[in-house]
């Protein structure tokens, strides 16, 4: 007569410690999730922060350049905004308006000449441009920071106020205003920083129903 085999049982003990197994599985991959959620959040708002810090270093490097600029008086003003590529609104208005022809036949240098002196010396030409204007859309923007700190300068000058638009790759950017009185200070009009939405993919497909 054959013998039996043996079954195989689970006893209480076997089966409430295979069930901390399995909670003990599903706890540490919730943790490792949440520890790598939380690493993205702070290396983003770490950028973020690096980011902030930078553009208000370059801003306040460029007020302080203003400033001195303001107290030096003479065309101190004209070479810094020279330096960071900011445009006169209203000398690039000047430079391409049109020119009648004189009764001598001459092209009419003089006005060339003048808004090319008034470039030079940083003088804005008489407009009937209203002060704080828009940056027109030719503004020239170029790089005025080290290699190392990717970031762009644009912005306008129309006599009475300096718009500068400090930018960054990540669309982060500062935009600084700045009103020049009569008496040689100024005042700031705009401090603003912004964040431009990137659209890095097409994201998570939500669930209509």
């Amino acid at each position: 007569m054959a013998k039996p085999h043996g079954s195989v049982r689970i006893g209480p003990i076997g089966l409430f410690t295979l069930i901390i197994i399995l909670c003990l599985v599903v706890l540490s991959v919730l943790s490792l999730t949440t520890a790598r959620a939380e690493l993205s959040v702070t290396e983003r708002q770490a950028a973020t922060t690096t980011e902030t810090y930078q553009l208000e270093t370059a801003a306040q490097t460029f007020v302080a350049e203003v400033d001195g600029a303001l107290l030096s008086g003479g065309d101190a003003l004209a070479d810094v905004l020279a330096a960071y590529g900011i445009a006169s609104a209203e000398a690039d208005a000047a430079a391409d308006a049109p020119v009648e022809a004189t009764a001598d036949g001459t092209a009419g240098a003089t006005a060339d000449a003048a808004a090319s002196t008034a470039s030079d010396t940083g003088e804005a030409i008489e407009d009937d441009t209203l002060s704080g204007a828009a940056a027109s859309d030719d503004t020239v923007e170029v790089v005025v920071c080290p290699a190392d700190d990717p970031i762009t300068v644009s912005g306008t000058f129309d006599g009475s106020i300096v718009s500068a638009t400090f930018s960054m790759e990540s669309g982060r950017t500062l935009d600084v205003a700045l009103h020049l009185n009569d008496d040689g200070t100024y005042r700031i009009e705009q401090w603003k920083t912004t964040t431009q939405w990137m659209n890095d993919g097409p994201g998570e497909n939500l669930w209509l129903g």
